[in-house]
């Protein structure tokens, strides 16, 4: 029997970033991660044992144990789905998220949820371009599309854990679209040297975000993002969840 999928959350906003930016969307953002960005220094008290944790900007689905969160199978998703849609003009897209929603991606469950969304829907990955999927295996995720937010040093991570070549490639390869987006801090010589030393290996579009988990921190590295975009000829992407609505959870 398949394990129920546990869910952080499920919103309607608009995607905020990337390619896709601007787009209505469905955010179905679900438990668990391969990685912790502690790099990115948000800070969040855990509901569970009072400690101080560290990680990104989605912190809650990364720490299992610390928050709440729903367990549910697929049609209790698309029920879900189907109540944020209601009174809508038009269809959203609907983004899986996380933590890293590709933990999942063998799961009875969770195949059975993108089958069904794909009936009415696009669907979007956002994910850090770690884990392998093997597309003639799990053919349903040759109709999805992918965002790669795959992580810089300045994650705090160590480069053989983060990048894994095989997968993004994979990806790109086989999914409906893809690309590359990264969160820059510095803007200098040494992130360029790590986006360009991934962009020559697998030749995907590269969107540049501004670190920032509130507004106030992004609005202080935005420009030099822009400027470092557009020096080096890169596609800039605004965080536009975080310019309305700054760390607020939930949209």
């Amino acid at each position: 029997m398949s394990k129920d999928l546990e869910l952080v959350e499920a919103f309607l906003s608009i995607q905020g970033e990337g390619e896709h930016q601007g787009r209505l969307a469905i955010f179905l953002r679900f438990l668990g991660c391969n990685l912790n960005c502690s790099g990115f220094g948000v800070q969040t008290k855990s509901l569970k044992t009072g400690e101080n944790l560290l990680g990104c900007d989605s912190i809650r689905a990364v720490f299992k144990g610390h928050f709440d969160h729903k367990t549910c199978n697929a049609d209790e998703i698309l029920s879900l789905v189907d109540g944020l849609c209601e009174g809508l003009k038009q269809k959203p897209i609907i983004v899986l998220t996380g933590g890293e929603p590709l933990i999942w991606h063998k799961n009875e469950n969770f195949i059975n949820l993108v089958k069904n969304l794909l009936v009415d829907y696009e669907v979007h990955f956002e994910t850090n371009g770690t884990i392998l999927v093997d597309f003639d295996k799990f053919e349903i995720y040759r109709n999805c599309h992918f965002a790669l937010g795959v992580k810089l040093a300045n994650s705090g991570i160590n480069e053989q854990k983060r990048i894994n070549l095989d997968a993004i490639l994979a990806i790109k390869n086989n999914a409906k679209s893809s690309f590359l987006k990264f969160v820059l801090s510095r803007c200098d010589d040494s992130e360029l040297d790590e986006i360009m030393n991934i962009k020559n290996k697998v030749n995907l579009p590269v969107w540049c975000m501004a670190m920032g988990a509130d507004r106030a921190e992004l609005s202080k590295n935005a420009l030099k993002t822009a400027e470092f975009a557009i020096k080096y000829g890169f596609n800039y992407s605004e965080r536009i969840h975080i310019r309305l609505w700054s760390d607020k959870e939930g949209v």
